[in-house]
């Protein structure tokens, strides 16, 4: 068995007492579980994602995280969907742009990147998907204006890799937009479920600022009940090439 085909270890509870420190973890899904996983979840998804409510929550997120944005040539707004799942994110952003994007997408399951392909086919939105692990994207550095990645990275053996990797592909000035699944009654679920990572929102900031991101601010996902306990969302910007330093504060949305 090769180092790629172990399941990750999942942080679970970890207490210090006194000189003991008390730690217990998980088995994650492997890569190849969790493809088979989201292949057999896909074709009931935009039910259950639409029953909670996350096709509208993403539209007001998308609406506060893509406000103004614009490339700097002639050329139309290059935006990668990270976990596409099954388009939601993507067309949520297809309804508060007000002017064409060219749009990539990447997920490690075939079915929910057949059926991604096929919902922003209906909605008349042209979409390269690749068959893809978020960790090594198939695509140059600086390729694109914004980048998001909404219930994914929780998913992943090394999340910080992921993160690295999605910096990696968005140009300077560019926009990155992360939603995760918050440390909740909801989340715990999830993570006994899909055996998940869990992430506060402590957590992601500093993550974010460790790759170097700026202006991070966090969003509130939607006003439903289940939307907003389930999900954090923060929103940050790569620094434009003459820019130094960074900004070490969160501005919270009201």
């Amino acid at each position: 068995m090769t180092l790629e085909q172990h399941a990750p270890q999942i942080p679970v509870f970890e207490r210090r007492l006194g000189s003991w420190q008390i730690a217990v973890s998980r088995d994650g899904y492997g890569t190849e579980q969790l493809r088979a996983a989201y292949d057999a979840c896909a074709p009931r998804w935009d039910r259950k994602i639409g029953r909670l409510g996350f096709p509208v929550a993403y539209r007001e997120v998308v609406r506060h995280a893509a406000l103004g944005l614009t490339a700097e040539d002639e050329t139309p707004v290059r935006v990668l969907d990270c976990g596409v799942g099954t388009g939601a994110m993507s067309l949520a952003l297809a309804g508060e742009m007000s002017e064409a994007f060219d749009l990539s997408a990447v997920d490690i399951s075939p079915v929910m990147l057949e059926e991604a392909s096929a919902n922003l086919r209906r909605a008349g939105i042209g979409c390269r998907a690749d068959l893809a692990d978020i960790s090594a994207l198939p695509y140059a550095s600086e390729s694109f204006d914004f980048v998001m990645c909404a219930h994914a990275l929780e998913h992943l053996a090394d999340p910080e890799t992921a993160l690295a990797d999605m910096c990696r592909v968005l140009k300077p000035g560019g926009r990155f937009l992360l939603v995760t699944t918050r440390k909740s009654v909801f989340g715990a679920f999830v993570q006994l479920k899909w055996r998940t990572h869990r992430f506060d929102a402590a957590m992601v900031h500093r993550q974010l600022q460790h790759q170097g991101l700026e202006e991070l601010t966090a969003l509130q996902v939607g006003s439903g009940r289940w939307t907003r306990f389930w999900s954090t969302a923060v929103v940050g910007r790569k620094p434009a090439i003459h820019e130094i330093g960074a900004s070490g504060d969160v501005e919270h949305a009201a």
